[in-house]
């Protein structure tokens, strides 16, 4: 009988999207300034919260609102093949005229489109769902898309978010 490490607690919710005067929010804001990009892939996935990821994109977008800054949100989690060139047009043009986006994707074992897209975009965040995001998943998403493209990972606990 050996002992067991602690575990660590599970990270907090984030807080709601709509309290962008939160410092959890301030955090992964000020994170992602810490590098130049102008598009950002948001990939995760979440059976238990199937909108966790795309609620966080918005909250960041309302942030960058009340900071007089411009923000597009795309939700491309069930991007087609047929529809990645239009996609990424939509992104040239935002980006062209010095505008910001984030693009949020599923993780690479569920959509095909996502390492293309992401590998299109100028940077990455990796969305990790406590209990549901594989370790597999996860380290298979960072590996295809490639690894200096990820600013970061965000760990969310889908099980309190709801």
């Amino acid at each position: 009988m050996g002992i067991e490490p602690p575990v660590a607690p599970p990270p907090p919710p984030m807080p709601s999207p709509s309290n962008t005067m939160d410092p959890v929010w301030q955090r992964l804001w000020l994170r992602c300034q810490q590098h130049d990009w102008q598009s950002l892939a948001f990939i995760g996935s979440s059976k238990r919260d199937p909108d966790g990821v795309l609620e966080i994109a918005h909250g960041m977008a309302r942030l960058a609102s009340e900071l007089g800054q411009e923000l597009t949100v795309f939700d491309a989690r069930n991007l087609g093949l047929k529809d990645m060139g239009r996609m990424l047009a939509q992104i040239q043009s935002i980006t062209s005229r010095g505008k910001r986006c984030i693009v949020v994707l599923k993780l690479v074992t569920e959509n095909a489109t996502t390492v293309p897209m992401a590998q299109n975009v100028d940077a990455a965040l990796l969305g990790v769902f406590i209990g549901e995001t594989s370790v597999i998943a996860a380290t298979r998403t960072v590996d295809e898309v490639g690894r200096p493209k990820f600013l970061g990972s965000v760990v969310l606990n889908a099980s309190m978010s709801k």
